[in-house]
Parts: C-alpha cells; structure tokens; sequence
C-alpha cells in the first residue's frame, strides 16, 4: 500500500478521539442516544479543527450495524466504506467544484433514493459557502422538508457568506480552535505509536506554528519525520519551518536592554543570510514579547505559556529588564512592522528599522508618571492658560564676575526685557514671547505626530524639512535643495492651514510657517532678542518678579 499521509492516517474515527471539541462530540452523542436526530448540521468553525472528520463520524454511527454506547464500531462493513470513502449512502460533495445550480438539481433528484445499505443517505457539502447564490435557493426547500431517511451536514468555515435562510434551517456547532495543550497531547501520542524521540520543545514549536489546526501540526509533524527521521529536535523544526529559535530570542531581547543597535543589527544580516523569512521571524519575535508580557504580569504565568521552567524562569528575567511599559510599546511596533513587511518591496529594510526603534535609549522615568504630568499639561494647552508658581521669599540671580559674585534683582532683568522690546511689539510678537525655536525643536516630533493624525500627506512631505529660527511671528523651515517636491507640497494652502493649526494646538503660538532652502536661510538679527526674550522671560518664570536691592 502507498504511503498515507499523517493527518489521513490518524484521522479519529470516533467522536471520543476528537480533539478539542468535546462541546460538539457529546452534543451528537446525545442527540443519537436520545434518537433527536435533525435533518440539517451546520460546523463551522477554523481550517483542520475536525468539521469534516465529525461529519464522517456522525455518518458512520448513524448507520453501524454494531454500535456500542453510540459510538461506531469501526469494523463492520458499513463503517468500513464510510472510512474508505466508498459508501453508498454517504456521500462527500465539494461546493468548490460543485457550486452551480445544476449540480444542486442533480441532487435534489437524487435525495429522493432510499439508503441501499444503511438506515440514513448523509450528505456531506464541504465548504458550502462558495455555492452561488442560484444554488442556495434551489436547496432551500429540500433542506427545509428533506425525505426522513437524508441528513444533511454542511462544513465551512465562512458562515458569514452563508444566507439566513439557510442558517436557519440548520442546528449549527462552532468549532473552536485546537489549544496548544491539546495539540502537543496528540503530537505525543503519534511519535510514542511511531516509536520516534521527539523533544518537548520541538512538539510545542509545532504547536504554535499550527496555530489551532490539528491537520496543520500532523502535517508540520510529518514534514520533520522526513527531515529528522526516528528523531526530531527543536533545531529541526526551526529548520523545516523557517523559524529561529529560542536562543536567537533571547539575543534580540538582551540587544533591546543594553539598547545595542550594532548588535540588533548584526543579529538582523545573520537571520537574512540563513535564508530565515523576515515577515516569520517578525511574527515569532512579536510572539514572544506576548510570552514576555504574560511572564511579567501574571504570577501564574505557566499555565499561559507552554514552555519549560528554565524557559520560563528566563523569560522573567528578560521581562523584568524591560519593564511592562516598554514590552507593550515594542509589542505595538513589530506588529505595526509585520503589517507593513507584508506589502513592502524591502522587507529587510523595514525589520532593520524597527530594530533601531526598539533599540532606542528611552527614559528611566516612571511611565505612569510621565503620562499623568503629560495630561496635566494637555489640559492646561486646551485651557490657555498656565498657573504660574508663587514664590513668598525673594529670588536672587548669582552671576560670576571678575571680582567675585555679584547679586543682580530679576527686576533688571525684566527692565532688560523692556529696553529689547522697546522698538514696539506687534500682536503677533505678543503672542509668541513665549515660544523660541529651542521650543519648537524640543516639541517638533509631538508636531509632526499629530499632523499625521489630521493630515498624513502633510507629515509625509513636512518629515523632510527642519525648523531654523522664529521671527516676527514666522516659522522659517529649512528643505535640502533636493526635495522641492516636499517644499511646494507643504507650502500648498490646504497642508500649510494643517501644520500651522497643530503648532498652535502644540505650543500655544500662532506662527505662519515659511518655506526655505538651506541655502537661502540666513539667520536674521531681530533672532537675538527674540532669544533673549525667551531667556529672560524663562528666567522670571522660574525666579519670580520681585525687586532686590542690590549692595555692591
């Protein structure tokens, strides 16, 4: 006899060696036992979760001739055809192939037949939901009122495209997908029949990759039989699947707490010159920053994550280095990653980025902390106003001279400040005494964030210019002479009204926004008291107004 493939050959062939859907097993067992057989089923539910397989083991206890505790005997000469695939009265239809309305007709005549060896005719549609709509309505009235001896089970897994007239008349079972536990149960108990050394590591790789689907892992499991042969390791797996293992995890971990870009990088061009898939490795690197976050979380983490102890012991070591905060936000950056991987012309190029994101230095600060003082000050842009500290003893400036300190009263200072504005200050120029170019490149990222939200085609040509200077109440942009493209997109009426709206919700100021070459920016003189505006005024905020006396 040829080869059998192993999801063929361990096929279960009663409902108790069905995997995972117990829900569905005892649901038809009872119905058997209690002879409340209905006319139409509707499994649905993921690929290789067993549709078809309960189907077929429905179909044989309705019509063995020995079964015992409502449970097909397996031996008989009916069970046997059904399981050969040659029976008579069961029938296997493919909707795929089989979806006009003349193959719907055909078997609307042919229902009309009595079982030749059983007691029921079993009509089985696979993937029913690609009949066309003409199909559906020519089977409604035969699925409604079919003849007593025809039972009808439909399997897709779409029922979504399904119409309601025909999920209503149905008894429907959702299949769920396979967990993880239940699928190494079975990995195991197929290599011990088969007498080959498995590792446990390499059945639970299989596990994951199979993604609920039980034929998925049989056929992963077969795949590496041929591979390894009478021994499978975790090494094995990683090769047949294109993945990497748990080691290489760990180094990209370890690379993203010591903030080691060269390192990131380095662990990038080996994954690419083994021939690894990008978009596979971004997928199982998300994955297990998911087993991170449950390791720092949960105190019982081992029950979510089927992994070794010392597995586990490092992912919590790992996970403590990173904190929460900082695994979500590079949860939230591969997954972003892998999406764009999918469409990109360069998928290396857009891992290699999202390796330097995440190896990014970030703030020891409190997250928590940060984001309640960051609302604070939301609060206080969207009100206008801010609420300037008291201070109830006097502040003095200590400034080095030659002969010493001296103490200067912040009362000069603001005298200071008069003299400089004295050539007459505009409306515009009130309004943005506060705002300096440090400001605006100190909030320029959180600018260009926001703009992306409001306008995305403006972020994607403003990303390319830079802000060099303030004056009289305009915002000088700096473009490298090769991207006038970008310049004449930003300085376009509907993008320009965007990017200066945001920096006015960003810093308060309303600045007009003007566009430069590099070469054409030439920083004005009127920029140095504008400086010194900002200086002093920052000075009075932090010192206070009142006047000291000074003794020389």
């Amino acid at each position: 006899m040829s080869y059998m493939a192993l999801y063929r050959e361990w096929r279960p062939q009663k409902f108790s060696e069905i995997v995972g859907q117990e829900h569905v097993s005892r649901t038809l067992k009872n119905a058997v036992a209690a002879n409340r057989i209905a006319h139409a089923y509707l499994f649905c539910g993921p690929r290789g979760t067993g549709k078809t397989t309960s189907a077929k083991v429905l179909a044989k206890t309705l019509n063995c001739q020995n079964s015992k505790e409502f449970e097909p005997c397996n031996q008989c000469e009916n069970c046997r055809r059904v399981t050969e695939g040659t029976s008579m009265d069961v029938m296997e239809i493919d909707a795929a192939s089989n979806r006009g309305i003349d193959e719907i007709r055909d078997l609307r005549e042919k229902v009309k037949f009595a079982p030749s060896e059983g007691r029921y005719r079993i009509y089985i549609i696979d993937e029913v939901h690609m009949l066309t709509t003409e199909a559906f309505n020519a089977l409604l009235k035969t699925l409604e009122e079919p003849p007593a001896h025809v039972i009808f089970v439909l399997a897709t897994t779409e029922p979504h495209k399904i119409p309601m007239t025909v999920l209503s008349r149905c008894q429907r079972f959702d299949f769920r997908s396979i967990g993880i536990i239940d699928i190494i149960g079975r990995l195991r108990t197929v290599v011990n029949e088969l007498k080959i050394d498995a590792d446990e590591e390499a059945l639970q790789l299989i596990s994951r990759s199979a993604e609920g689907g039980m034929r998925d892992a049989l056929s992963i499991l077969d795949q590496c039989i041929s591979f390894g042969g009478n021994s499978i390791t975790t090494e094995d797996v990683n090769l047949v699947l294109g993945t990497v293992n748990s080691e290489f995890l760990f180094r990209i971990t370890k690379s993203f707490i010591n903030c080691d870009i060269t390192e990131g990088l380095k662990l990038v061009d080996n994954l690419v010159r083994e021939g690894k898939d990008v978009r596979q490795f971004t997928k199982d690197l998300t994955q297990h920053f998911r087993n991170l976050l449950l390791a720092e979380v949960c105190g019982q983490a081992e029950e979510l994550i089927p992994v070794s102890v010392d597995l586990l012991t490092e992912l919590r070591k790992m996970a403590s280095g990173l904190g929460r905060n900082r695994i979500i936000a590079l949860i939230e950056l591969f997954t972003s990653a892998e999406r764009e991987i999918k469409w990109a012309s360069q998928p290396r190029l857009i891992l290699e980025l999202a390796m330097i994101k995440a190896c990014e230095k970030v703030a020891s600060a409190n997250y928590d902390e940060l984001e309640a003082r960051i609302g604070r000050l939301e609060n206080e842009f969207a009100k206008g106003s801010f609420v300037r500290s008291e201070r109830t003893a006097p502040t003095i400036i200590d400034t080095p001279t030659s002969s010493g300190a001296s103490k200067v009263s912040v009362s000069s200072v603001k005298k200071h400040a008069k003299q400089i504005s004295s050539g007459g200050t505009s409306d515009v120029a009130a309004e943005t005494a506060n705002v300096d170019i440090e400001n605006i490149k100190n909030c320029w990222q959180d600018i260009l964030n926001r703009i992306k939200k409001v306008r995305m085609s403006a972020k994607a040509f403003l990303i390319e210019g830079r802000p060099v200077h303030i004056n009289e109440g305009n915002l000088f942009l700096a473009f490298p002479p090769e991207y006038t493209f970008h310049k004449e997109k930003v300085e376009q009426p509907e993008n320009k009204d965007a990017i200066e709206q945001v920096i006015k919700e960003v810093t308060g100021a309303g600045l007009k926004i003007k566009c430069k070459f590099e070469n054409e920016i030439s920083m004005p003189e009127s920029d140095e008291p504008t400086k010194s505006r900002g200086l002093i005024d920052e000075a009075v905020r932090l010192f206070g107004e009142e006047v000291i006396e000074i003794n020389d």
